[in-house]
């Protein structure tokens, strides 16, 4: 399945938006949920997956199974599934489900559905659809979905398959209401929706980019939920009102390993003393949390029995080339300008001359997959809330973002395991298993997790999710 590797650069660039506008205020406005963002919804269509677009239109379109807020695989459109063989699953599908153009949802609608995904020529729905061979009907309102290789993350997958009419006509709890390019994403609670009915009967995603505007209005109260904000942003408006969400990415500094520098493990080892977890999130005004791995938290593959690296200022490796400088190139995104700061002062504590390039997102994507950047800090977010992805990109000798060519034939071995193991168990095992393996080689140092911050108007009540997205069904009173 093809992920967007850096998902960091997108989560970088959401202050970037050039749109905002100035009806703040809804003067009696009553049962409508007004939600403001700082990024425009560029397309309605069931196949634009990229978060700032789902997490509108995922209140239209539904799947045959959905992730709840902890990423778990729960029902949707299908009430039951299983294993007829590892290639061929079975669905059942819910019955009296109703389209928002009336009609009752069949299981033709399903392959229709699939039909129109693979032809639309959309890469981002292809890298989710790609190993399904087929789809077909069955009696009693099943289908049955073969896969070209047995494919652990198909559920996963299948969350991202909507199932609707020509026209994009859905089966979610809200539909479309109005949609102003750079402005306003309207809903309208659809009355017949099969599950429970939204807390409002009317939801907006506005855009609002400019910082004081979005501060004055949430302090007169006109917005419910205030999306993506900077931690500066959050420093300036009350504490008991800002939640912080820590979800799916980690980042971290890598070496290329092929480097005569980084061959030898010392030299790692002396570098992971030099950097204070402690420091790390003083930096991030505490919106950030310290990471032992490359995996995070609510992410499957999370190893919780690898130790946490025990930090001591009077073990840290200073002078380690004495008065010969050593050259080191190391290369970031601007955005963490001030932790590069304090990466480069301790690396010059150990002796390193430190050339620090502040690299542009492309830029830094294309270096890190052509082998020539040294060391340097990325962020990866596990999109469908498994390890397999990372360890395909970062870990596999063949992997397009192992920088440096790490290898490692056990390693090797486990990941292809994981890959093709059906068994969610044993996948698990398999996974935490690498996790520690490389762990124990030092491939690189994780640094922390990032946080998603949010405002919340009090009396208005929501969860955040590990997925980032907000969908208005989930808000209430």
């Amino acid at each position: 399945m093809k992920k967007t590797i850096f998902i960091l650069i997108l989560l970088c660039m959401l202050g970037a938006g050039t749109y905002y506008f100035r009806d703040l205020i809804f003067p009696g406005r009553g049962n409508i949920l007004k939600i403001v963002v700082n990024t425009e919804v560029t397309d309605i269509s069931p196949y634009s997956l990229n978060l700032d677009n789902i997490t509108r239109i995922q209140n239209i379109y539904e799947g045959l199974v959905a992730f709840d807020r902890n990423l778990k695989i729960v029902p949707a459109l299908a009430v039951g599934w299983g294993n007829l063989s590892d290639t061929r699953w079975e669905f059942r599908l819910r019955e009296g489900v109703k389209f928002h153009d009336g009609s009752l949802l069949t299981a033709q609608d399903v392959v229709d559905s699939f039909d129109r995904a693979k032809n639309s020529g959309n890469i981002q729905i292809a890298g989710y659809i790609d190993n399904i061979e087929t789809i077909l009907t069955s009696e009693n309102n099943r289908i049955i979905v073969v896969t070209k290789t047995p494919d652990p993350l198909l559920l996963s997958k299948l969350t991202k398959l909507f199932i609707l009419k020509e026209n994009n006509v859905g089966t979610g709890p809200y539909l479309l209401d109005e949609w102003i390019a750079g402005k306003r994403f309207s809903l309208k609670a659809f009355s017949d929706y099969w599950g429970r009915q939204p807390a409002f009967k009317r939801a907006h995603y506005e855009v609002i980019t400019n910082r004081a505007d979005r501060k004055k209005a949430f302090a007169n109260g006109d917005i419910d939920l205030l999306v993506g904000l900077t931690e500066d942003q959050a420093m300036e408006l009350p504490r008991e009102q800002i939640i912080t969400s820590y979800g799916l990415e980690v980042n971290f500094l890598m070496f290329r390993l092929n480097d005569p520098l980084f061959e030898d493990r010392n030299t790692r080892e002396a570098i992971l003393t030099l950097i204070d977890p402690e420091k790390i999130e003083e930096i991030g005004n505490r919106f950030v949390r310290s990471n032992n791995q490359f995996i995070a938290q609510g992410v499957y593959g999370y190893n919780q029995n690898i130790p946490v690296y025990d930090y001591r200022p009077e073990k840290e490796a200073r002078s380690l080339f004495g008065k010969r400088l050593e050259r080191l190139s190391f290369d970031y995104l601007p955005t963490y300008s001030t932790l590069a700061q304090y990466l480069v002062s301790q690396l010059k504590l150990a002796g390193f001359s430190v050339n620090d390039n502040a690299l542009e997102p492309s830029v830094l994507m294309d270096r890190i997959s052509r082998n020539e950047s040294q060391l340097f800090l990325v962020g990866w977010r596990a999109e469908d809330g498994d390890a397999g992805g990372f360890f395909d990109a970062f870990i596999h000798s063949e992997g397009p973002f192992n920088n440096g060519r790490y290898k490692n034939d056990e390693i090797d071995r486990l990941i292809e395991e994981s890959r093709a193991e059906m068994d969610p168990k044993k996948r698990l095992v398999l996974l935490q298993e690498i996790n520690a393996l490389i762990t124990q080689d030092l491939i690189g140092i994780p640094l922390f997790e990032t946080s998603r911050l949010f405002a919340l108007k009090k009396g208005i009540k929501w969860e955040p999710r590990l997925d980032g997205q907000v969908l208005a069904s989930e808000i209430s009173r």
